[in-house]
């Protein structure tokens, strides 16, 4: 199935009236009911969080341990291919390895082309064999062997496959709570008909118009009033019953709670930032990183390196994916801190201009590396005791 496709249902909900609000007829049913997965939803919000994340990260290229924009860089970070942008390009990779376990770029003269589907034949000894490769629609005519493809696979890491053994849980338990809750707030009432209404001749017809159109009418609109027949005397029923429960609102804000915790365990991201929750925001967005984002990008950048560079990595060749430019930096928080970088000599001005999203400045001094005398090495012969 093509991660596009993936998406494509997941969105379409199904019918939806002029509110804008999902068409539930007698419970949750047809589409509705197969598209209104609770887990799948929080699966997508997970996965979908990490891929945005590490798509923004610069890919750097290095040549004899200097980094430079290359081919490969602009490849990586500006137009990975003639019809894909660069970010939706990573996005789209990190999306399929997560929710699939596996990815597959391959490279062609004008640049690099994400499969949506193919078929791995692995080998013990030889080159693994990749068939049946599948882009926007279009099978390439070959197979393709283990060094002319990028293969990013997760280790064992399906974590996708064993959250879907539990969504049929979920989507019973919202089904349930939705019909709860479409019921719960029904009008009810009692309608009397007299022995005189009931001989009429026309009786089946007048109680047929009735039901199904007055009242219907009646119970549908905001603002009406119901004209009734003589021997016709209807009560409506007040009282907890006809009021909207909000224990059913609760039972699936409490659903959708427990899928999202489930789907977030599973990928290692604090359910914190899935329901933007801003309280120790700082620490948990230091644990996405940490156990969510970094695990995926070495994985990509281990594969492209040993693909493209080889034992040229040995000699400083090869991309690092850069994961300090994801947190928006604060110029007025870091303030006083910014300083001590640079007198340490851990950035010069115009790497710590780059890490605050300023441009760099043409002087010189601004790309040389300072540090105060403290920081010096000790000389043994200065001060201190006469020998």
């Amino acid at each position: 199935m093509r991660f596009a496709d993936y998406l494509a249902e997941l969105i379409d909900f199904g019918a939806r009236d002029a509110n804008g609000n999902i068409v539930v007829d007698k419970g949750l049913a047809a589409s509705a009911k197969a598209r209104l997965d609770v887990e799948e939803i929080a699966l997508f919000s997970t996965i979908d969080l990490i891929a945005s994340t590490a798509a923004t990260c610069e890919w750097r290229t290095y040549q004899d341990g200097k980094r430079c924009r290359t081919e490969d860089w602009y490849r990586f970070n500006v137009e990975p291919n003639q019809n894909t942008s660069a970010v939706a390009f990573k996005r789209m990779l990190f999306a399929r390895l997560l929710r699939f376990n596996e990815a597959l770029v391959f490279q062609r003269p004008d640049g690099y082309y994400l499969a949506d589907s193919f078929t791995r034949e692995p080998f013990a000894f030889r080159q693994n064999i990749y068939r049946s490769i599948t882009c926007n629609n279009l099978t390439m005519g070959r197979s393709m062997q283990e060094e002319e493809v990028f293969y990013f696979h997760l280790a064992n890491q399906d974590a996708a496959r064993l959250l879907h053994g539990l969504h049929g849980l979920y989507a019973e338990a919202m089904a349930e709570a939705m019909d709860k809750y479409k019921h719960s707030g029904g009008r009810s009432g009692i309608l009397k008909i007299s022995t005189q209404a009931r001989q009429s001749k026309n009786f089946e017809e007048d109680v047929g118009r009735l039901m199904q159109q007055r009242f219907r009418q009646f119970f549908e609109s905001k603002n009406a009033v119901l004209p009734l027949f003589d021997g016709y005397d209807y009560t409506p029923q007040d009282g907890p019953a006809a009021q909207k429960a909000s224990g059913e609102v609760a039972d699936m804000e409490s659903i959708m709670r427990q899928a999202q915790d489930r789907s977030c365990n599973a990928y290692h991201v604090p359910p914190a930032l899935l329901r933007g929750d801003v309280t120790n925001q700082n620490d948990a967005v230091r644990s996405l990183l940490t156990f969510a984002v970094r695990p995926t990008l070495l994985t990509v950048q281990n594969e492209i390196n040993r693909k493209l560079y080889g034992r040229e990595t040995l000699r400083g060749w090869g991309i690092r994916i850069d994961t300090t430019k994801i947190r928006t930096v604060d110029v007025f928080e870091i303030a006083e801190k910014a300083d001590k970088l640079i007198q340490d000599s851990i950035y010069n001005t115009n790497e710590l201009r780059e890490k605050v999203g300023e441009d760099p400045i043409s002087a010189p001094w601004a790309n040389e590396y300072s540090r105060t005398k403290n920081m010096e090495a000790v000389n043994p012969r200065k001060g201190g005791e006469s020998e």
